[in-house]
């Protein structure tokens, strides 16, 4: 072979390779972009949504199911009207890249165009003849184009579309074909998804999706979006494209972009150029967080000049009322401010549908805090409502609505007033004084994403550089989504634990991801949902009025307490084997609720129960000694309910005793005796339970008689001023608090027997009366509280049938035939984990809060059934009595 050959050989070689690079830096998106509408909103193209199967993760997530994602799936139905040959049009639409454009109708509707490439003359002569007997087709010209129009046997339409440039551009809506046609003919520069991202190769890609920032409100409606995740948003760009590479078997889902320009808002101006931070603050978050938001960078000496520069030319009013009462002193709250902050959005209890804690990197506390009494004491008219302490943190109240948008812009809104405290390195701020004890408990306590095994390394790889991020927990932010919201994407929320939305800056562009992280532990589907019996105790006589089930908040770690003939205490913590072991020694059966609470507060929980005569706490160190603590009521009347509260000097659980005539004990510490609560009045027919009320400067009890006459109590015992309040109906169950979220002030609200729900302010003026949905004259509706006073549903029954009804009246489910002298309970476990049982006749069926059936059988129970729920293995274990036995039972949830 001659020199000159070989030459040309290799020259040849070097240019096809380089014609192959040029032509796949070339050749642009795989999207029909010379026919999409500038109308479209969302353009998107896959190899994979018309495959029967495509799945991503080791939880199989369906990712035609997702967001957006489903539209195009469910569109593809449409296909199936050009021929009834499954195989033909499988083999049409094998390894195609598809396109589809998304085009508003309506608010909530979506029109959708599909464009096929056509490979062959075969696949055009059968699409333009469809072989389907039940349509008619009818032909129309637009600008000189053939466009076909379906119809059905009633001449109503169906489709319409247009074969053109090697592409089946088909549509449920016709006009939507004469867009198509016109965008052929036209090159609209304001088409910008067009312009952005028409050059972009994303051959390589399974899925590519550009959208525009608006297109989100069709996956939460805008009822759904509240103003945090609304200004969060506005943190990506307003053209987005995701792309998912491959949808791989192992680990996380992402939707990574290629980048596009940053947007104009204020947190982005702030953080674009500075690098991102990992998160390392998880032992600040607490395990009830369900929307966690985050701006961190690592420099905050360029964070804090960026700051200042945007906080100089920022107007707000909260920020003038500041200057007004400390002038500038306030210039501390922001001076000392660290590179990162977090918002946090709580799951919903019993009365805070709202709650949100706010942590604000922070030095130099000391110096702020006498700025902080300050403000305090001056923005408050009411001295004894500025300042608290709790568990030995300060607490400050200030009055100023929305505080942090003040200090750190709209990003933090939802703050009609701010309690305050420092827990290094964070200022953590709150919306309720409740929420901020709850956290301070959590923190203490370690309840949270630092002893999680879901959340413990989120954001913590050397990846995660992203300046901003939203963390959703996926079943907690359920209750806040609403019908509108991701309830609806079912697959999404069953398989995966959290959704990880993040935005990173660099060189002036932003560059959005999406992750989707699946629960870490999938049980086997013999096992899920199944009833397993774990533990069979021989126990022939029963003593105790209640089956005594406990359980460690912490690690989920359950017990049971039963007491002898002897009134020996006995415990079994070993539900494997179940064998008992004798702990204490008492003075009779176990008559009350018993509590597993850290009442001594020294990071330990104690045993709290009581027999007829005496209230008992029983604590166990690392030893396994246990400390026997009692209390006596100072009247000679027997103890005939146990009232778990909080509100304690020093933040622990406090306990209401009542008695059989009907009056009130407080037990505040096993050091100090136990004193009565009302002097003033004497209490009848009282609903079970006590309620304490536990705000800064509005703390009590309230009491609720059946007659329907509610007391609020101060904590001396004496009636609050413009109680009692006379609903002048019956009730049967207690009234309990909530927060209003106009003016962040409680509220007292409760349901009347013939289904009145009641709102009461702190001054005694019934503030709202609102009848339920009431189907029948018949029924009768009740408040029911969890065990422990957390949460608590409304129900309303009638004979032999139960509806379960949210706390605004909303119909959750109803279950029927249900025998007389039925027994139902609701079982809070955290917003994602909350069960009803139902105790008919000898069984007992457990729900969760949609209606379905927990388990593949009923449980034998003699008498109401316990529960509870270890998180870590979404295991519900049920404690019955069945046959002189004890028994365990435990159902694998996820």
């Amino acid at each position: 072979m001659s020199k000159k050959y070989i030459i040309a050989i290799l020259l040849a070689a070097v240019l096809a390779a380089a014609g192959y690079f040029l032509f796949q830096y070339s050749r642009g998106s795989a999207a029909a972009w010379k026919f999409i509408p500038s109308s479209a909103l969302v353009v998107i193209t896959s190899e994979h949504l018309q495959d029967s199967l495509y799945v991503a993760t080791d939880a199989n997530l369906d990712v035609k199911r997702l967001p957006l994602l489903d539209v195009a799936s469910d569109n593809l139905s449409l296909l199936n009207l050009f021929t009834k040959d499954q195989k033909k049009l499988n083999n049409f639409l094998k390894n195609k890249a598809l396109s589809y454009s998304y085009h508003p109708r309506t608010s909530t509707e979506w029109g959708v165009i599909m464009y096929i490439p056509i490979a062959s003359e075969e696949e055009a002569k059968w699409l333009s003849t469809p072989q389907n007997p039940s349509i008619r087709a009818l032909h129309h010209n637009f600008q000189d184009h053939r466009i076909t129009d379906i119809i059905d046997a009633n001449s109503r339409p169906l489709f319409s579309y247009l074969i053109e440039d090697h592409y089946l551009i088909v549509s449920y809506y016709g006009d939507l074909i004469e867009d198509a046609v016109r965008a052929s003919s036209l090159n609209i520069e304001s088409f910008k998804l067009k312009s952005r991202f028409s050059s972009i190769n994303d051959f390589d890609y399974g899925t590519s999706i550009y959208l525009r920032n608006d297109a989100w409100k069709s996956v939460i409606s805008g009822d759904n979006i509240n103003n945090n995740f609304y200004e969060f948003g506005r943190n990506f760009p307003n053209f987005q494209d995701f792309h998912i590479e491959e949808a791989k078997a192992k680990g996380s889902l992402s939707l990574k972009s290629t980048g596009t320009g940053a947007p104009d808002y204020y947190l982005t101006d702030i953080v674009k150029d500075i690098p991102g931070a990992p998160f390392t603050g998880h032992r600040h978050i607490s395990q009830q967080t369900s929307f966690l938001y985050r701006s961190g960078v690592v420099d905050r000496a360029a964070f804090q000049k960026e700051f200042q520069q945007w906080h100089k030319k920022y107007k707000s009013e909260a920020w003038n009322k500041l200057n007004y009462y400390i002038g500038k002193e306030s210039n501390q709250l922001i001076d000392n401010l660290g590179a990162e902050l977090i918002l946090c959005q709580l799951e919903e209890n019993n009365s805070i549908t709202d709650g949100k804690i706010l942590l604000a990197e922070f030095s130099n506390y000391e110096k702020l805090r006498p700025v902080l009494q300050k403000l305090a004491r001056l923005a408050n008219e009411e001295t004894n409502v500025s300042i608290d302490q709790y568990q030995g943190y300060d607490i400050y109240s200030v009055p100023i609505p929305e505080l942090p948008t003040g200090l750190y812009g709209p990003m933090f809104s939802g703050f009609p007033r701010s309690y305050i405290t420092y827990i290094a390195p964070y200022l953590v701020i709150s919306n309720n004084s409740q929420v901020l004890q709850n956290y301070i408990v959590d923190y203490e306590n370690q309840i949270t994403w630092k002893q999680s095994p879901e959340y413990d390394s989120i954001l913590t790889s050397a990846k995660s550089e992203a300046q901003l991020s939203l963390i959703v927990n996926l079943r907690k932010a359920q209750t806040r989504a609403g019908n509108g919201g991701i309830k609806k994407y079912t697959d999404l929320v069953s398989k995966m634990e959290s959704l990880v939305f993040q935005c990173k800056y660099e060189d002036g562009d932003a560059y959005p991801e999406i992750t989707l992280i699946p629960k870490k532990r999938q049980t086997a589907r013999k096992v899920l949902n199944r009833t397993f019996l774990n533990i069979d105790i021989e126990w022939p006589d029963i003593f105790d009025t209640e089956l005594a089930a406990l359980q460690n908040p912490i690690d989920g770690s359950s017990e049971i307490l039963l007491t002898d003939k002897q009134n020996n205490l006995l415990r079994t913590n070993n539900l494997r084997e179940g064998k008992t072991e004798t702990i204490a020694k008492l003075n009779g059966p176990i008559i009350t609720s018993a509590y597993k609470v850290d009442f001594l507060n020294i990071g330990r929980q104690q045993r709290i129960f009581a027999t007829k005569s005496t209230v008992y706490a029983l604590d166990e160190d690392d030893s396994t000694t246990v400390t026997t603590f009692t209390g006596s009521l100072p009247s000679g009347q027997d103890i005939a309910a146990l009232y778990a509260i909080d509100g304690g000097d020093d933040g622990s659980n406090r306990f209401i005793i009542k008695n059989t005539a009907e009056e009130l004990f407080l037990w505040e510490n096993v050091t100090k005796p136990i004193r009565r609560l009302n002097h003033s009045v004497q209490f009848e027919n009282i609903q079970s339970p006590v309620v304490a009320l536990n705000q800064i400067g509005n703390r009590g009890f309230i009491v609720t008689q059946k007659n329907g006459k509610i007391f609020l109590l101060k904590e001396n015992g004496t009636v609050r001023q413009g109680f009692p309040v006379d609903i002048l109906t019956r009730t049967e169950s207690a009234f309990t608090w909530t927060q209003d979220p106009a003016t962040g002030q409680p509220e007292l609200v409760g349901v009347s027997v013939s289904g009145e729900l009641v709102r009461i302010s702190l001054d005694g003026k019934i503030t709202s009366r609102k009848q339920l949905l009431r189907p029948e004259p018949g029924s009768k509706f009740k408040t029911l509280f969890d065990r422990n006073s957390l949460d608590w549903i409304l129900i309303r029954s009638l004979n032999s049938k139960t509806a379960i009804i949210t706390k605004d009246g909303k119909d959750l489910f109803e279950i029927k035939d249900i025998l007389p002298n039925s027994v139902i309970q609701y079982h809070f476990f955290g917003v994602d984990n909350r069960f009803i049982t139902i105790k008919s006749g000898s069984y007992t069926t457990v729900f969760d809060m949609t209606g379905k059936r927990l388990g593949d059988k009923a449980i034998p129970s003699e008498m109401p059934v316990q529960l509870t729920y270890q998180p870590g293995y979404y295991k519900l274990l049920i404690f019955s009595r069945s046959e002189k036995k004890i028994q365990v039972w435990s159902v694998k949830l996820r």
